[in-house]
């Protein structure tokens, strides 16, 4: 799924269902907030996940939630990532499901890959999912009943 995709299902779904999108979402970042959060993580973020931020922000969002450039969200990425610094090593944690487990981008060579994988607690173990982008992660988690 790409971008322009995700945003008009973003709009079916808010025409149908408002109430999922109550919440007030993240501030929008700009482009210097961007360089310096991927300074301090140490890693550039994908496309795909800086295209989400810059028109969405990012927290809540319908029955998921996004880590924000935002620094004064609960869902700010760079006190998730550093909060959990243990389980993320070649990691960056984008998002959890509430249970104990994530979801993040692996790290490669100073990148983050695009496909999205998962950290279960349960097992402290890395995998991948069937999402090769956060707009795929976020149809499924996000924007389905």
């Amino acid at each position: 799924m790409n971008f322009d995709e995700f945003k008009k299902l973003v709009e079916r779904k808010k025409s149908r269902n408002p109430i999922w999108f109550a919440m007030d979402a993240d501030e929008l970042p700009n482009t210097s907030l961007i360089s310096e959060v991927e300074n301090k993580l140490g890693a550039k973020l994908p496309v795909d996940y800086i295209n989400f931020i810059c028109e969405f922000g990012g927290g809540y969002f319908a029955f998921s939630n996004v880590f924000s450039l935002d620094e004064n969200s609960d869902w700010n990425i760079l006190e998730q990532n550093y909060s959990y610094d243990a389980i993320r090593k070649d990691h960056v944690l984008l998002s959890e499901n509430g249970t104990g487990d994530f979801y993040g981008y692996k790290i490669d060579n100073g990148l983050c890959l695009p496909k999205i994988r998962f950290f279960d607690h349960g097992i402290q173990e890395w995998s991948d999912t069937e999402f090769s982008n956060i707009f795929e992660y976020l149809a499924k988690f996000a924007l389905t009943n």
